[in-house]
């Protein structure tokens, strides 16, 4: 996915955010296939569904926020954001609203633009590959930040590595 990436966003954005969010959607793209499934609303193997890419977007920020609450993040609620039941019922709203009128749809995908900017900002982008876990960034001050890791270090400067 990231081999498709034009020069332009590669000579913009630095290659760990690009691997990062390509991996986040990548992820976002299976969960949200589970969850339709598991609602019900995947296509038969041989069949295809098309969703508007708004809802799709959403549906992504709903299974994000699932798997940060599973987790204990509250990292969305306290940037402003719904709880993931709410941000469902945001979607249910939106499609509920387009069974009348179709132009409701251009509100879709909002809530995953909010979702994915927190999720870069305030997310290790190399924790999973190199942690296998999510690690929220809770520190806003970049100076504050480099001093905890500097005493973290230093702390840990005896400690010898465990071998396996």
């Amino acid at each position: 996915m990231v081999a498709s990436i034009s020069p332009e966003v590669r000579r913009e954005y630095p290659a760990e955010l690009i691997q990062f969010a390509a991996d986040e959607a990548e992820r976002d793209a299976d969960e949200v296939a589970a969850f339709l499934a598991a609602a019900g609303l995947a296509p038969p193997p041989s069949e295809t569904r098309g969703f508007p890419r708004g809802i799709l977007l959403d549906l992504g920020a709903v299974v994000r926020l699932r798997r940060w609450e599973a987790a204990g993040y509250t990292v969305h609620v306290d940037a402003g954001l719904p709880t993931a039941g709410q941000a469902l019922n945001h979607v249910i709203d939106i499609l509920s609203a387009a069974a009348k009128n179709c132009a409701s749809l251009k509100t879709a995908g909002a809530l995953g633009r909010v979702v994915f900017d927190v999720t870069v900002s305030r997310f290790a982008w190399a924790a999973r590959p190199e942690l296998g876990s999510d690690i929220v960034l809770d520190v806003n001050d970049d100076d504050a930040l480099v001093e905890t890791m500097a005493q973290f270090l230093w702390a840990q400067r005896y400690h010898t590595p465990v071998t396996e």
